[in-house]
């Protein structure tokens, strides 16, 4: 996680586990599940793949005003689709490790993004 998303998660008091976001079996197994995949939402193997390039270099990162977990949503624009990946600053593991981790991921149109709950940071 960037610098620039740590210190504004700070200034809104808002706690991180870890400055690493992970990826749990769980965290995987929901981004890629059937019911997503029918609908159009759910991510291609190979945008799966790009998980790491995106949290590096987001188009977009958003802060979520609305809910208490899935603080940060990270947008990377591909020609065709938006790929949104939500991540939790206060998760943890199966053995109860504390964890800054990805709880979904899928495709989302960009403009549904504009909601008043939502705070662009980048």
């Amino acid at each position: 996680m960037g610098r620039i998303f740590i210190a504004f998660l700070i200034d809104r008091d808002v706690p991180i586990h870890t400055k690493e976001i992970y990826i749990t079996s769980k965290g995987l197994s929901h981004l890629a599940r059937d019911s997503k995949k029918k609908r159009g939402a759910g991510l291609s193997d190979e945008d799966i793949l790009k998980i790491p390039e995106i949290l590096k270099k987001p188009s977009y990162v958003y802060f979520d005003k609305g809910k208490e977990r899935f603080n940060l949503i990270y947008c990377d624009r591909t020609i065709k689709k938006c790929i949104k990946i939500a991540v939790d600053t206060k998760a943890y593991t199966n053995k109860k490790e504390k964890i800054t981790a990805i709880k979904t991921s899928g495709y989302i149109k960009i403009e549904d993004m504009n909601d008043i709950i939502f705070e662009l940071i980048k």
